[in-house]
């Protein structure tokens, strides 16, 4: 059975599938979203919408209905080292539209965007797993392989928005041997009975890794954590990671003495990624898929809604003109390195900071006696950046 024909096959929704989906809808292009799971669901996230997200939701017409959801709001961020020096920044210093973030569950965000894009009319299918593309002179036949009727579906023009190890670009030939490299192995849990949260989103460095914390809501916490694979061993249960790793920072010891684990210890390998050519003739990469998502500053629901929205821009621009050549669909690429060069920039600074305790000691001892270095960061980090227009 043929599915379509589409203008745009989505596969992913994620925040990234289902921005794009929603832009492209509004359009008025016949849009398919595919997901290999179910919603709603988990997944491995820090679970925090920095400020600079506002302008993002806005568009996509869900800024109000997220604050209907269970969330805690996040008005500043904390940041210490395993010697004890730690500094503290409020958002509400720099951010003039909405002076605060929110600790969130994908596992409520992404059901919500997904909602929004059936609303806006597009076609839905969850559980249906890809497997086989093939693009000819009228577009795509992409087969569907969890469906026993064997079914395929039509579209002129593809966008992966598969995550991370994206089978899409897989197999559009598009990874490669790095991807089995890499010294980090990143971890996520909710947590209950955390102290200290306050309303702030942290950042706690320890010898060979990092750990983000934020409330989420409901008396739970997100904790993120990235350690390098030697120092983590090859005892990766909870407890082991906790007393081994964690508790080398005293404000996470503290914090995490009296936690409990609320579900699964997530993992993930590896942590970061090299670029990856992101279009090509007829598709389009976003999100995680294109590797135009950083850990470390907490932007990476950011980096994902707005590569969606970008994609969107650039496959209306190809359409309306006929032409989906990879030449044509190269200023997807242009548009997001423009866009987000700063935050990149930022990111590399962040992590150069976090995994040398020798420089970020003396910085928050800094930052005690002046404000300005921290506050320009997260200033920078926190920024709407350019807002265009979506329509």
């Amino acid at each position: 059975m043929s599915l379509g024909p589409f203008d745009i096959a989505i596969v992913g929704a994620g925040p990234a599938g289902s921005a794009a989906a929603i832009s492209l809808a509004r359009r008025g292009y016949a849009v398919a979203l595919l997901d290999k799971t179910f919603f709603p669901r988990e997944k491995l996230c820090g679970d925090f919408l920095n400020p600079a997200n506002w302008p993002l939701l806005e568009c996509l017409g869900v800024a109000d209905k997220i604050l209907s959801l269970a969330h805690e709001k996040i008005t500043g961020f904390r940041i210490s080292a395993a010697t004890g020096a730690e500094a503290a920044i409020d958002f509400a210093l720099h951010n003039g539209r909405r002076s605060f973030g929110l600790g969130l569950r994908r596992f409520h965000l992404d059901e919500l965007l997904l909602k929004t894009a059936e609303k806006e009319g597009v076609v839905v299918r969850q559980g249906c797993k890809v497997s086989a593309l093939t693009r000819g002179p009228a577009g795509w036949s992409i087969s569907l392989g969890d469906l026993s009727d064997g079914s395929k579906l039509q579209a002129l023009l593809l966008i992966g928005a598969d995550g991370r190890n994206s089978p899409v670009a897989h197999r559009l030939g598009l990874a490669g041997r790095e991807e089995r490299a890499g010294n980090y192995l990143a971890f996520q849990a909710h947590m209950r009975a955390v102290r200290r949260l306050q309303g702030d989103v942290q950042i706690h460095s320890f010898p060979q890794g990092y750990a983000g914390l934020v409330s989420v809501g409901g008396g739970a916490a997100n904790l993120c954590f990235v350690v390098k694979k030697e120092q983590a061993g090859g005892n990766t249960s909870f407890e082991a990671l906790r007393e081994g790793c964690l508790y080398q920072n005293p404000f996470l010891r503290e914090s995490l003495t009296e936690s409990e684990i609320a579900g699964p210890l997530r993992s993930a390998f590896p942590v970061y990624f090299s670029p990856r050519r992101s279009h090509g003739d007829g598709f389009l990469l976003v999100g995680d898929a294109a590797r135009v998502t950083e850990p470390v500053t907490g932007a990476g629901i950011y980096f994902a809604l707005k590569s969606g929205l970008l994609a969107a821009r650039a496959a209306h621009r190809a359409l309306s003109r006929r032409n989906l050549s990879a030449d044509s669909l190269s200023v997807y690429e242009r548009w997001c390195r423009d866009s987000f060069r700063l935050r990149r920039g930022i990111n590399a600074l962040a992590r150069a900071l976090i995994y040398r305790p020798f420089l970020l000691a003396p910085m928050l001892r800094l930052s005690a006696r002046s404000s300005f270095p921290l506050r320009s960061l997260v200033a920078w980090a926190c920024a709407d950046g350019d807002v265009v227009d979506w329509a």
